[in-house]
């Protein structure tokens, strides 16, 4: 074989060498956006879940109960508006991880459902207004949105399976 028919070989054997390089990495970079998007899921629902376990706290519902009767201090109401506000930042998160292709469209029905269990304290509205400028317009349009007559109501009280929604959240509104 000669010099020149060696080479040509060479050539022949690097370009299929880096075919199957590209391939492999195109592979690779496939597994790291599912694993980035996994782990995007995985932080967005243990805030949720904290926000969940904070909302079954003795000392909170206590304090959102004080604040709806008229009964909290200032220094009670500044606390609720504050921990509210931390919540509903939560959501914000979840609705930019959803809108931007983190979060599959399906977590949109959690997502209304995550809003309208928010907003069952009986001062919620008031406190969005206080707070509402803390949060992007998009989001502050969502929640408007979601706010408009019956439509958190719907979401509460949709029992259907294709919304993971097992209870009738709207009795829990009427106490």
């Amino acid at each position: 074989m000669s010099l020149i028919e060696l080479g040509a070989l060479g050539e022949f054997i690097g370009s299929i060498a880096v075919l199957a390089t590209l391939v492999y990495l195109v592979f690779q970079i496939r597994q790291n956006t599912l694993s980035i998007r996994s782990q995007s899921r995985f932080h967005v629902l243990e805030a949720l879940n904290a926000d969940m376990k904070l909302q079954l706290d003795s000392e909170f519902t206590q304090l959102a109960a004080k604040s709806g009767s008229g009964e909290a201090s200032i220094d009670e109401r500044r606390k609720l508006g504050w921990v509210w506000a931390s919540l509903m930042s939560h959501l914000e998160m979840l609705y930019f991880e959803i809108e931007e292709g983190a979060l599959p469209k399906t977590f949109e029905s959690t997502l209304k459902f995550r809003v309208a269990s928010t907003f069952l304290p009986a001062d919620a509205n008031a406190l969005w207004e206080v707070h509402r400028r803390m949060f992007t317009g998009d989001f502050r349009s969502y929640v408007d949105a979601q706010l408009r007559e019956g439509a958190m109501d719907e979401v509460l009280m949709d029992d259907s399976p294709a919304d993971d929604n097992p209870f009738d959240w709207i009795s829990i509104r009427q106490r």
